[in-house]
Parts: C-alpha cells; sequence; structure tokens
C-alpha cells in the first residue's frame, strides 16, 4: 500500500468518524405517567357529560380529534369535529338528554386509549315525554400534539330491544 493510499484511507477514516460522532441521537421518548393519562381520559368523559348535558353542542365537539368520527345509533357514522358539532346542534334543537356514564374497562396504551362502559341516559323531546335508555359505547381516545386527549372513535347503541311496530307479533 502506498503512502498516498494510506492518507487517503486514514483521511477518510477520520472524516467518517468525525460525521459520525457530530450527529445528534434522537431526543429520548419521554416516559409516559400512565396514571396522569389515565386521569385525563377519566376528565374527558366528565367534560363530556357536561356538555352534553347542558346541550352545548360546540363544547361536545371540541372534544374530539379534527377527524373524530361518531357513530350513533341508527344514522350514518359522522365524521369530523364540525359535522358532528352540526349533527349535535340539530339533535339538541329537538331534545335535551341527561347521561351518566358507567365506564367498565379503561386501558391507555402510549398515546392511544379505550374505554368501554355503559351509559344511563333520559332524553327529553321538546314536545313530548322523556324516555329512559340504557347504552353500550366504546370509545377510541387519542393524545394529540399538545399533549391532551380527545376522541377519536365514538360508537354506542341501545341495551333495549328495538320496539315492535304497531299492529306486528313477535
Amino acid at each position: 500500500m502506498t503512502f498516498r493510499n494510506l492518507f487517503l484511507c486514514a483521511f477518510s477514516l477520520a472524516l467518517l468518524l468525525t460525521f459520525v460522532g457530530c450527529q445528534q441521537a434522537p431526543p429520548p421518548e419521554p416516559k409516559k405517567d400512565v396514571a396522569a393519562d389515565m386521569k385525563a381520559v377519566d376528565a374527558l368523559r366528565g367534560q363530556f357529560a357536561a356538555a352534553y348535558n347542558s346541550g352545548n353542542a360546540a363544547a361536545v365537539a371540541a372534544l374530539y380529534a379534527e377527524d373524530g368520527i361518531t357513530m350513533f345509533a341508527n344514522q350514518p357514522a359522522v365524521e369530523g369535529r364540525q359535522a358532528i358539532q352540526t349533527m349535535l346542534e340539530g339533535y339538541f334543537k329537538e331534545h335535551s338528554a341527561k347521561i351518566v356514564h358507567t365506564p367498565l374497562e379503561t386501558q391507555v396504551l402510549g398515546d392511544w386509549g379505550y374505554e368501554r362502559g355503559n351509559i344511563a341516559v333520559t332524553i327529553t323531546p321538546k314536545s313530548g315525554k322523556p324516555v329512559e335508555d340504557s347504552i353500550k359505547y366504546l370509545v377510541i381516545v387519542k393524545r394529540q400534539p399538545d399533549g391532551s386527549w380527545k376522541l377519536y372513535r365514538d360508537i354506542h347503541n341501545s341495551n333495549n330491544p328495538l320496539p315492535v311496530a304497531a299492529g306486528k307479533k313477535k
């Protein structure tokens, strides 16, 4: 090996080591505080119930991610925060509702979580008598870039059987 080749190899190696040494390691992943995340999901549930019980469509919709989806029983899925707000505005013009959540299972897994539970609801049409229902629900929550938690997917439906059409027997 000539002196020139040896010099080029040494120079190349030094340059490579300098380049590799100057690279910054990625920042460490922040440790997740599962207990704090569970409290945040609990708070989100409480905020949802308070906003829903007060008939505040904008406040309910604000708890969904911008690309959130809700799937109410007996209607198509509603996609996007603004569409959810519009749907709820129409609903709250015709009804008031009081809900009480009973969570059965809540898990947080990194930036995602889910909750399964039951809701006791009393729906009062603006021109009618109150109707009580028992609902089961499943929600997926997602941590947002600012660290807050939002509803990402939401589905619920009644535990009660469909009413039999008038004049028809089972």
